[in-house]
């Protein structure tokens, strides 16, 4: 065993020769042979434990085992006490337990490198787990060697091998008594269906090992495509060129998807293989506008040759009408929108620009002047020569996303549209001159993100 851990150390670049490491030490068969090896093969050791507070009399014990070992070995340990049971309220307990043991070891080390036990059947039975419950090619890649800062050295070593190097050195251990309740899936797949496998063959801990490790080097090589794929669809502003990922391979365009999705600061724990085949769809439909949901109250929209998420927050937004009292600036709409509005003075120069709208004081009613969204039957005339068309109309042809259609502002009173964000002022209300004129300037979201 001390044989494979010293070759898998440096295989993976797990530690330098005399590197501090700390031990996340549970007082059960792996963690004690982690740190005896670790410090056989001559590392700087230092161990954490934390008691869980779950299993009353016994996390005691495992607690005092660890003190005692510690002492012998004349190594350094901290421990820790967190009520998990509390602590998780109404979220999964072994998934808070996880969380917090791993803050907590990070918050120990003090930037050293920490240790963790897991081993070759360990990742046998993650694989088995992930198989069983539905997985893509990254699920069966099993358990990383090292993740960050923390490394796993016992990775290629099983525990028959663990329990034979304990025995060898005449060192006890402790053992979790709900390692053997099989309403557990993962002790269910340790003690029944492993040991199947092991009956066809012996080595089926190396083999999984084996597959892991080629599996690994496959999806770096993908994910590499994939990170190539994203560079080439970037528009900006959580938008994405849908041509590069159509034309991608499957095997890229999927992880280029979750690429986007974690980009747009999405938890891929809560993404599945059915929002990656809707996004997909998105790719492919007809229409220019179509949508999907995403986890988190997020989703995704086709916009014409983009395809764009969504994020929660930005659809959650409310909209109502607003009055213009005059003078006005300021942003609002949750801070979506910024807004002036001002009586220019006679001799005051101004510039027409895209969102700014220079008003005919005398072509509007002061009393019901606001800004709101758009309505149905709401109509522009932008030209002389033209006539008025419906805003629907207008932002189709200027390819304005569906969701930013609700999103711009429409400035407006009792007889109807005056102005709109990203579109225009409607050429009955435009003033030919500085006199008698009404300044509008709108900022905020636009087809471009701004």
């Amino acid at each position: 065993m001390l044989d494979t851990v010293k070759r898998t150390i440096p295989d993976y670049m797990m530690l330098e020769t005399g590197e501090n490491v700390l031990v996340a030490l549970s007082g059960g068969a792996d963690s004690t042979a982690l740190l005896l090896s670790l410090r056989e093969l001559g590392y700087s050791v230092r161990a954490f434990h934390l008691n869980h507070c779950l299993r009353g009399a016994e996390s005691d014990r495992d607690e005092a085992f660890c003190r005692r070992l510690c002492e012998k070995l004349g190594v350094e340990l901290t421990v820790e006490r967190v009520d998990i049971a509390a602590a998780a309220g109404d979220s999964a307990v072994e998934e808070t337990a996880r969380r917090i043991r791993y803050a907590r070891l990070e918050h120990a080390a003090h930037g050293a490198k920490i240790a963790v036990a897991h081993n070759a059947d360990d990742n046998l039975e993650t694989m088995l787990f992930h198989l069983v419950r539905g997985t893509g090619a990254k699920g069966l890649t099993g358990i990383p060697p090292v993740r960050g800062r923390i490394i796993r050295p016992l990775i290629e070593v099983e525990r028959r091998e663990i329990e034979a190097f304990l025995r060898e050195r005449g060192q006890d251990f402790v053992t979790d008594s709900t390692n053997a309740d099989t309403a557990y899936t993962r002790n269910r797949l340790r003690q029944e269906v492993v040991p199947v496998l092991r009956e066809l063959n012996p080595q089926a801990a190396q083999a999984a090992a084996r597959l892991s490790r080629q599996l690994r080097q496959d999806e770096t090589c993908l994910q590499s495509y994939a990170q190539t794929c994203v560079q080439l669809c970037a528009v900006g502003n959580g938008a994405w060129k849908i041509q590069p990922l159509r034309e991608a391979a499957p095997a890229v365009r999927s992880r280029a998807l979750r690429l986007l999705l974690e980009n747009a600061d999405m938890p891929l724990k809560d993404v599945t293989a059915k929002h990656i085949t809707a996004l997909e769809h998105l790719l492919e439909t007809a229409s220019p506008s179509a949508e999907t949901d995403l986890p988190n109250g997020c989703f995704a929209r086709r916009e014409y040759d983009v395809l764009r998420i969504i994020p929660k927050a930005e659809t959650a937004v409310e909209r109502p009408e607003i009055p213009l009292t005059l003078p006005f600036a300021g942003t609002i709409w949750k801070d979506t929108v910024k807004l002036a509005a001002k009586k220019l003075e006679k001799s005051e120069v101004f510039y027409k620009t895209f969102n700014t709208f220079c008003l005919d004081c005398g072509t509007i009613d002061f009393e019901s002047l606001c800004v709101r969204t758009r309505r149905t039957g709401d109509t522009l005339r932008l030209t002389e020569n033209g006539g008025s068309r419906s805003l629907k109309k207008l932002m189709i042809d200027r390819k304005i996303p569906r969701y930013m259609r609700n999103a711009m502002a429409v400035i407006a009173d009792k007889n109807g549209v005056i102005a709109v964000q990203d579109i225009g002022a409607d050429c009955s209300r435009t003033a030919k001159n500085n006199a008698n004129t009404l300044q509008i300037t709108v900022k905020g979201l636009s087809k471009n993100g701004l």
